[in-house]
């Protein structure tokens, strides 16, 4: 550079918003540590939705069978809590059944979404892995196309700037520095959401300067390369 009566006996959780941003606050992305930590309280909330969807199941099974023996109510004697609750009155009645197949279908919708929640959160960890080697071998052209998708930037223009500039050798350069060959003091200004990772760091420069490009600092800060790769 040179320049996201029935229902008392059940309670939901509440689910977190699932949605994930493609802005610069990409930049103070959670550790993989914190990710690991999400994934495990994922898979506990999973758990126990699974365990009271499962409640719910047979519960509304349950409520179905007395109601079906109702014919007969002084042949039925509850043997649970719940038949207990049903059988007050004498009659299962089909308010009753249809609470229960409610808490029923809520609760496999719960189940359905915190399963979701751990395979995004499986995935998020896996990419971040993959995208970890891929910075570490020094293969460029797949996190090129990461962060050209993510801030509406050529890809190809990237490559082209970033072979101009550096040869795509992250540690090119002497007062510039890296693959795309930021001044220090550049890299380091308030403009840069990744100004406290290392300069050398070649994802961190990549994402930096396709958010820049994207910003419209493209013509300022590579005077020469920047119209000659876009």
């Amino acid at each position: 550079m040179r320049k996201v009566s029935i229902g008392i006996l059940f309670i939901l959780p509440a689910l977190a918003a699932m949605a994930l941003s493609a802005t610069p606050a990409a930049a103070q992305q959670p550790t993989m540590k914190q990710l690991e930590a999400q994934l495990r309280t994922a898979k506990q909330h999973r758990g126990a939705a699974v365990e009271r969807a499962r409640i719910a199941a047979l519960n509304l099974a349950e409520a179905l069978a007395l109601q079906a023996a109702s014919g007969d109510p002084a042949a039925i004697t509850p043997q649970s809590d719940l038949a207990a609750i049903l059988l007050a009155d004498g009659v299962v009645t089909d308010e009753e059944i249809a609470a229960l197949r409610k808490v029923a279908t809520t609760t496999r919708k719960t189940v359905l979404c915190w399963t979701k929640k751990v395979e995004l959160l499986q995935w998020r960890i896996l990419r971040r892995k993959q995208i970890a080697e891929w910075n570490r071998r020094g293969q460029w052209w797949p996190l090129l196309k990461i962060a050209g998708k993510r801030y509406g930037v050529s890809p190809n223009g990237l490559h082209r700037m970033m072979m101009m500039e550096s040869g795509g050798q992250r540690y090119a350069g002497s007062a510039f520095k890296g693959l795309f060959q930021y001044y220090p003091g550049t890299w380091r200004s308030s403009w840069n959401p990744w100004r406290n990772q290392s300069i050398y760091d070649g994802w961190a420069q990549i994402q930096a300067t396709a958010y820049a490009v994207h910003k419209g600092m493209g013509p300022a800060h590579w005077t020469t390369t920047y119209w000659a790769a876009f």
